[in-house]
């Protein structure tokens, strides 16, 4: 008879070594965290509850206050809580052992240690690539620099030449520090920075403040190549940055360059206007090419809310050892999981005259062509 796992302690163990596998390879886990101060603003919930997340987008306390001996009722000035509510799933994978391997112990130890690696390297590459899908797609705020060094407004405007350098950057702080009004006349909010921190012997260090941008292979080599960047990664004092930030590719003023491979079908990444769908995703290929039809590489910077996540409180994990008359085992693992971009839509008119309404709240795309 195969040897499966069936002590409750012990699939709880490997159920979490699969999660902690699948984070370790997430990007943006670094960037993950409970409050509104995060990147990624991430809502527990179970693979047996609701399949609805909300969370709360908190705005400033723009009011004057009170000063002196004053009825503090005069001068009240209240948060606005934007609601955002978006979808979640189970998803789940199994993995079968092959004939035989897993009669005795041994054999059956080391394949689980290899199947717990495959699991959580599906599980990454489900969830993350997703992330990636859902911050790239239909973005309301997107930087063309055309030939001439003027902002375009679409992709049409691109042609063959119009690489990743400086001036994406220059463009993308300027809009994440001051906000931006496009075209139309319609203003897109300002984005808030990411405090970096690192653990330290004396404890949690905060390094400092500043915007993540992931940066494609692509565009990396292209942005390297530039005089300006080059000149700013002799001045800059990285502060411990690069031990800090995982995938870290430099800095750019308060802007940290996060490198990021090409998606491909094992391995999640940064995409491309020639990008396959995934799971109902518009076809990049007509939202970003090039106006001359060159391939786009969709890098974009981030500010704190930009991503919404719900995540599995308990992933599940277990091992089914009845396979093949009881000569295999199926491991298999499941967790809930949903991840949308925040873009809140108001409902009332007066909600509608918002500067949140219908906009993405915290994400600059930046396309740029890959020669």
């Amino acid at each position: 008879m195969a040897f499966a796992i069936t002590d409750s302690k012990e699939i709880i163990v490997h159920g979490k070594e699969v999660v902690e596998g699948q984070l370790q390879r997430d990007p943006f886990a670094q960037f993950t965290g409970a409050s509104n101060e995060n990147i990624v603003i991430a809502v527990p919930e179970s693979a047996k509850g609701a399949s609805v997340c909300t969370i709360f987008i908190v705005t400033d306390l723009t009011g004057d206050g009170v000063e002196g001996n004053t009825d503090l009722a005069e001068g009240e000035d209240e948060l606005n809580f934007l609601p955002f509510t978006f979808k979640g799933n189970l998803i789940a994978n199994s993995h079968k052992s092959p004939v035989d391997v897993i009669m005795d112990k041994t054999t059956a130890s080391n394949w689980r240690i290899k199947k717990k690696t495959a699991l959580s390297k599906w599980a990454n590459r489900r969830t993350v690539r997703e992330k990636f899908y859902t911050l790239s797609d239909k973005c309301t705020n997107q930087i063309i620099i055309k030939t001439d060094g003027t902002v375009g407004a679409t992709t049409a405007d691109l042609e063959a030449g119009n690489t990743f350098d400086t001036q994406w950057l220059d463009e993308f702080l300027d809009r994440a520090e001051n906000s931006w009004t496009d075209v139309n006349g319609v203003e897109h909010p300002s984005l808030e920075s990411f405090f970096v921190e690192k653990t330290t012997e004396h404890g949690v260090e905060q390094i400092g403040e500043y915007y993540p941008v992931f940066v494609g292979p692509k565009s990396y080599k292209n942005l390297t190549q530039d005089p300006i960047w080059k000149e700013e990664q002799k001045q800059q004092a990285y502060q411990g940055l690069s031990t800090a930030v995982r995938g870290f590719g430099g800095v750019y003023r308060n802007a940290v360059i996060i490198k990021q491979k090409a998606d491909t079908p094992l391995k999640a990444g940064i995409l491309r206007s020639d990008s396959p769908d995934f799971k109902g995703y518009t076809d990049f290929e007509t939202q970003y090419k090039a106006g001359d039809g060159t391939v786009t590489e969709l890098n974009f910077g981030l500010g704190a809310g930009a991503l919404a996540l719900g995540f599995d409180i308990k992933p599940r994990y277990g091992e089914d050892p009845t396979a093949d008359s009881y000569r295999k085992v199926i491991a298999w693992t499941d967790q809930f999981f949903g991840t949308k971009k925040v873009r809140w839509m108001g409902e009332t008119p007066k909600e509608k005259e918002s500067i949140y309404h219908n906009k993405d709240y915290a994400v600059i795309l930046m396309p740029a062509t890959i020669k």
